[in-house]
């Protein structure tokens, strides 16, 4: 009887039991709570971009040409050179000077100098119609649509002699004056001409106020060829004339000639720079094409071409003293009025 008590008890117990071990066997459904599930971004795909890297390249610089010939007056070239230093440092533009027997066109070149008579630049201007072209000291160019001009050989050398006539005056003591020049070249009388109306400008009739007693101006013409020759009884003719200042015109003020002049008291006046200055030399009246250089600049860069300038006068080597301040500033202003065209270098009929 107690067996069939305990039975119905071991039932249950068993049933009990495989409950709990058919709960454990399946998979937990528990989850922690708290702490959130991993979150997974999703990153799209690198798109590859073309890194440019920063142009290094600069824009090429304009340049400037300058170009001489063989014979070129040396001061012009260097006032020219030294006006378009200036001139391309304020615009920040390159300079190149070269010779004209091995001129070369370059890329970005606006513009083109020349010094020099021996230069074909109208040639040069017709086969770059780009190009402004500025002549200086040539005779053999003339004004066109790109092509602008400063002096005239002619023209500028008979101012020289009109300047030196005038020079020579301010400087006398009684206006005897005389003058030396080449008789081979085609300009003899036009340079004789334009020195006498220089005196005259000055002192009208130059009439001397002591003896010797003689007309002046007073002239003489000598072959370059022959001047070592005959240049000694000339300087004796002028000392015994009373002359006190001679102009001596281009290749005749050699250093021969110079000291032939010290030695008879006579001070010198030129329109080319001896080799040697001693203290009888009062000045060199030259022609300065940067004055008109220095304004063509402008005139082009406002899109005005086709002119002619004239160059103007200057007065170098002044050192020995003989030309004072006041008729230094009395030869500029009247280099001028010369510049601006109230003054006439040639006679009026």
């Amino acid at each position: 009887m107690k067996n069939d008590m305990l039975r119905p008890l071991l039932v249950l117990i068993l049933a009990i039991t495989l409950v709990f071990s058919a709960t454990a066997c399946e998979p937990s459904l528990l989850t922690e709570t708290g702490v959130p599930e991993e979150t997974k971004t999703v990153t799209p795909p690198e798109t590859a971009t073309e890194v440019v890297p920063p142009s290094t390249s600069t824009p090429s610089t304009s340049t400037v040409i300058l170009i001489s010939s063989l014979e070129a007056d040396q001061f012009a070239l260097a006032q020219v050179q030294s006006a378009l230093e200036t001139l391309i440092t304020e615009a920040g533009i390159k300079l190149v000077i070269q010779e004209w027997t091995s001129f070369e066109m370059m890329s970005n070149v606006p513009m083109v100098v020349s010094v020099g008579e021996d230069i074909d630049v109208n040639s040069l201007a017709q086969n770059y119609p780009e190009v402004s072209f500025v002549a200086v000291d040539n005779s053999n160019t003339t004004p066109s649509v790109n092509v602008s001009v400063i002096g005239d050989p002619m023209a500028d050398q008979r101012n020289r002699a009109f300047m030196a006539g005038y020079l020579a005056a301010l400087i006398s003591d009684d206006y005897k004056v005389a003058a030396l020049v080449p008789s081979e070249t085609n300009t003899t009388d036009a340079v004789l001409e334009s020195f006498v109306i220089g005196v005259r400008f000055f002192c009208g009739i130059c009439q001397p106020k002591y003896p010797p007693y003689q007309s002046f101006p007073q002239w003489q013409t000598v072959s370059v060829e022959n001047v070592a020759e005959q240049y000694q009884p000339i300087i004796d003719g002028f000392r015994n004339s009373g002359v006190d200042v001679l102009y001596i015109q281009g290749d005749l003020a050699a250093s021969s000639m110079l000291t032939a002049t010290v030695d008879n008291g006579i001070n010198v006046v030129s329109d080319k720079r001896p080799d040697i200055i001693i203290n009888n030399y009062a000045g060199t009246v030259l022609s300065d094409p940067a004055p008109a250089l220095t304004y063509l600049w402008q005139e082009i860069l406002n899109g005005r071409e086709g002119l002619q300038i004239p160059a103007s006068i200057t007065l170098a080597d002044v050192d020995s003293g003989l030309v004072s301040e006041g008729r230094y500033a009395a030869f500029m202003k009247m280099a001028a009025n010369l510049q601006e065209g109230l003054i006439s270098v040639e006679a009026v009929p």
